[in-house]
């Protein structure tokens, strides 16, 4: 009999109904890709988080620089060979930081090659101007300290001296190359006529007047090699002036600050 009611309660209870599966509503996702504003997220933005460390190595190198110089006229020259492994170390490190900033240029090539956005063209090859330049710096250093650290106990003050060279004539601001000569990939390549059918701009950096479409006087990364780090410097001191200026327009455009 009490079989009987529990089968009676049991088939009376209805049975609980599975949850519902969550389902996301639909979304409809629409990102306006704009060509100045993806070079200034991914390209100069960067570089200027990079500039830090680049004024910081510099500095210390200039300092670890008076040190040598102070040890290479005592008798013993001893501390000379410590503060040019130093300043080697600090110049290849600045290599390695330099490079990684080539790595988002040449993606930001492959994105939008040479001729298909003159905006993106012209605050482009400022920054290629200025990696140029840092690249130099950076060279020379590695290559005199890294040949003093070889070659401990010769002169080391005739060395530097002879090493940086007397200048190339006409360089100190950074001098034009010929079309294509080491600047950016494919540069030499005739830009293309306007189609018709090119989408219209989507965010007001594409289009804004103060922005420059003409790339910036081409540095030869090849006539650096004979710059003194005081053309150098001097070089790299218009090149970001000009970079700046471009580089909080197209800012204010794509973020609105």
């Amino acid at each position: 009999m009490l079989a009987f009611v529990f089968a009676l309660v049991a088939a009376a209870t209805p049975s609980p109904k599975p949850y519902p599966v969550f389902q996301p509503p639909p979304t409809i996702i629409q990102e306006r890709v704009s060509p100045v504003c993806s070079t200034l997220h991914k390209v100069v933005l960067p570089l200027a988080r990079m500039q830090s460390q680049y004024r910081t190595a510099t500095a210390a190198i200039r300092q670890d620089e008076l040190q040598l110089a102070k040890y290479s006229k005592t008798k013993l020259q001893d501390g000379v060979q410590l503060y040019a492994a130093k300043i080697d170390q600090e110049s290849t490190n600045l290599i390695g930081s330099i490079h990684q900033i080539e790595g988002l240029l040449q993606e930001s090539y492959a994105v939008y090659p040479v001729g298909k956005v003159a905006k993106v063209d012209a605050l482009r090859q400022r920054v290629q101007n200025i990696v140029d330049l840092q690249r130099a710096t950076a060279d020379r250093y590695a290559q005199v300290y890294g040949t003093i650290v070889d070659n401990y106990g010769t002169d080391v003050l005739q060395n530097v001296s002879s090493a940086f060279g007397t200048g190339s004539a006409g360089n100190a601001g950074g001098a034009a190359a010929g079309p294509g000569l080491d600047t950016m990939p494919n540069a030499a390549t005739p830009v293309p006529p306007p189609q018709f059918n090119t989408p219209p701009p989507s965010l007001p950096a594409d289009y804004d007047p103060r922005l420059a479409s003409k790339p910036p006087t081409v540095i030869s990364a090849h006539a650096l090699k004979y710059d003194r780090l005081s053309q150098l410097d001097a070089a790299m001191a218009s090149q970001g002036r000009s970079l700046i200026q471009q580089a909080l327009i197209a800012a204010r455009d794509c973020d609105g600050t």
